[in-house]
């Protein structure tokens, strides 16, 4: 049998580890166990073989380090609302890489949101724009200070 699990304590003929499937702690008895820290994700090949002990114990024929997976970037926050900007709740119609062409759900009308993080949203998606000025064009203009998708 195999356990995927998180390496919690380590000692010179065993460790402490979390089973991933379960979130159970499991002593393994290994005379490999110094070879691993806290933290490392291991995949443990053992017999089924498990005592009812607290923590249960099973004893591994091998211990492969798996990879740890990377980190997911988190997303960039927007600046904290200020208070004299304008509001607009409008539908995406076209994204583009910094700019967002959105209907205006006031008046209908259309227009050209700037914003540098418009890849993060999608065609067809309800957003609240805020914004200091609009400037009028064919489409208007507005640079966009913080974009809310609207629930």
């Amino acid at each position: 049998m195999t356990m995927n699990a998180t390496v919690l304590r380590t000692a010179s003929d065993y460790m402490l580890v979390r089973d991933d499937n379960t979130g159970n702690e499991v002593r393994v008895n290994t005379r490999d166990a110094r070879r691993f820290s806290p933290g490392d994700l291991v995949s443990i090949t053992y017999s089924g073989a498990m005592t009812r002990s607290i923590p249960p114990q099973i004893s591994a024929v091998s211990i492969r380090k798996r990879p740890t997976p990377p980190r997911p970037t988190p997303p960039r926050p927007t600046p904290p609302p200020q208070s004299d900007l304008t509001e607009m709740r409008a539908v995406i119609l076209v994204r583009r890489q910094n700019s967002l062409l959105v209907r205006d759900m006031s008046d209908n009308r259309q227009i050209l949101v700037n914003f540098p993080h418009a890849r993060h949203f999608c065609v067809g998606q309800r957003i609240t724009v805020r914004y200091d000025s609009i400037k009028l064009g064919n489409p208007p203009v507005v640079n966009a200070i913080d974009i809310t998708p609207i629930c």
